[in-house]
C-alpha cells in the first residue's frame, strides 16, 4: 500500500508544487539472468505457429563392420530415428485502466505515463513467472523447467520419452556433497573441481559450448576462489585488483548467476541442445486493448503474452551439480 500524506489543503500549501521526478524506479523485480540467457544468446528459436514442437532425434547407429574377400555382411537394418514432442505453454499479464484514470492521466496534470508504466510493468511480471518457471520442475500448463531436463536421479521423462528405457536420454549429474571454498587437495578448491567434472561429463558427450547457470551464493564462491590461492590464471600485463567481468567466465563457459536457481545447484547448459522455443504471434507482444463496458465498468484490458516452450534435443549434453554448497 502507498504511503500517504496528512497535509492541510490550505493557501499555503498549495502555493509551493512539489518537485516530482517523472521516471518510474523498480523496486520489486530481480535480474532475470536465466531468460535472458535465452533471449540474448541466440538460445531462442521463433516459430510461425503449430501446436506441437516436434524433434527428430538420432538415437542409435548402423552395423559397422571389418571384412576381406566374400565375408557375409550384415543385413541388419537401421533404425535409429525418433522424435521428442513438446507442447507449447501460454503465459499472460493483464494490464487493466479504468477510462477514468486514463482520462485524468493525460494533459498537463500527467506526472507520467501510467499506461506505458502498466504496460512495463505487466512485461515484468511476465519475465518474472517464466523465469521462476524455468527453475522449477514442470507443472500443470507451465514449461518444461531445467529440473526436468537435468534430473537430479535418472529415469526422468522429457518430451515424451523415458530416460528409463532409451538410457541415450539420460542427463549428467554430480550428487556428490561439495562445499566450493573447500580444499581436498592442496590449493585447489572442490568447487572449481566440481564445476571441471560435471562440464567435463557434458563434454564427453558433445557438448562444446556450455553455460554455467547457478546460484548467487555459488557465484560469489567461485568469484572468491578466482581471488584466492587457488587461482591459478595470472595476467601480469594489466594488472587492476579486482576487476573484470562480475562474472568471470569457466574455461570459455558462460557464468550466469540466477536468484531463482535451485538452491546448491549447477545447471551445465548446451547451448546447442536446450532453446527457448516462442511462437511468432506470441513473442513477448502486447494485445489490443478491448472495452469492459460489456461488464458495465468503464475501463480498457490488453494482455501481454508469451507463448514459449523449453526444448532439449540432446539430453546427454546437459547436466546439473548438486549438493554444492556457495559463500
Amino acid at each position: 500500500m502507498a504511503q500517504t500524506t496528512s497535509e492541510v489543503w490550505d493557501s499555503r500549501w498549495s502555493s509551493t508544487r512539489r518537485t516530482v521526478r517523472p521516471d518510474v524506479i523498480d523496486n520489486f523485480f530481480e535480474e532475470y539472468g536465466t531468460l535472458d540467457l535465452h533471449r540474448k544468446s541466440g538460445l531462442q528459436v521463433t516459430d510461425d505457429g503449430g501446436k506441437e514442437i516436434q524433434v527428430i532425434l538420432e538415437s542409435s547407429g548402423a552395423t559397422a563392420e571389418s571384412f576381406s574377400g566374400l565375408d557375409e555382411l550384415s543385413k541388419s537394418k537401421a533404425d535409429p530415428f525418433e522424435s521428442a514432442f513438446y507442447k507449447r505453454r501460454y503465459y499472460a499479464a493483464p494490464v487493466v485502466i479504468s477510462d477514468t484514470d486514463n482520462w485524468e492521466n493525460s494533459g498537463a496534470a500527467q506526472i507520467f505515463n501510467l499506461l506505458e508504466a502498466l504496460g512495463n510493468n505487466a512485461m515484468q511480471s511476465l519475465m518474472k513467472a517464466i523465469n521462476e518457471d524455468l527453475h522449477t520442475a514442470q507443472t500443470g500448463k507451465n514449461i518444461i523447467g531445467y529440473p526436468d531436463i537435468m534430473a537430479t536421479s535418472t529415469g526422468a521423462t522429457v518430451g515424451g520419452i523415458s530416460s528409463s528405457s532409451s538410457t541415450f536420454w539420460e542427463s549428467q549429474r554430480d550428487t556428490s556433497s561439495t562445499t566450493f571454498l573447500t580444499q581436498s587437495v592442496t590449493n585447489i578448491f572442490d568447487g572449481i573441481e566440481k564445476w571441471s567434472d560435471i562440464r567435463d561429463a557434458c563434454r564427453v558427450q558433445g557438448a562444446s559450448k556450455m553455460a554455467l547457470v547457478t546460484t548467487p551464493s555459488i557465484v560469489r564462491a567461485y568469484r572468491t576462489a578466482l581471488a584466492s590461492q587457488g587461482y591459478g590464471e595470472v595476467k601480469l600485463g594489466n594488472v587492476q585488483g579486482i576487476g573484470g567481468a562480475i562474472n568471470p567466465s569457466f574455461y570459455g563457459s558462460k557464468v550466469v548467476e540466477d536468484n531463482d536457481c535451485t538452491a546448491l545447484s549447477t545447471y551445465v547448459v548446451d547451448l546447442n541442445a536446450v532453446k527457448l522455443n516462442v511462437l511468432k504471434s506470441a513473442n513477448f507482444k502486447k494485445t489490443a486493448f478491448t472495452s469492459l463496458q460489456s461488464n458495465g465498468q468503464l475501463g480498457q484490458i490488453a494482455y501481454v503474452v508469451a507463448g514459449v516452450q523449453l526444448t532439449t534435443n540432446n539430453r546427454r549434453r546437459s547436466g546439473r551439480a548438486t549438493a554444492l554448497t556457495g559463500a
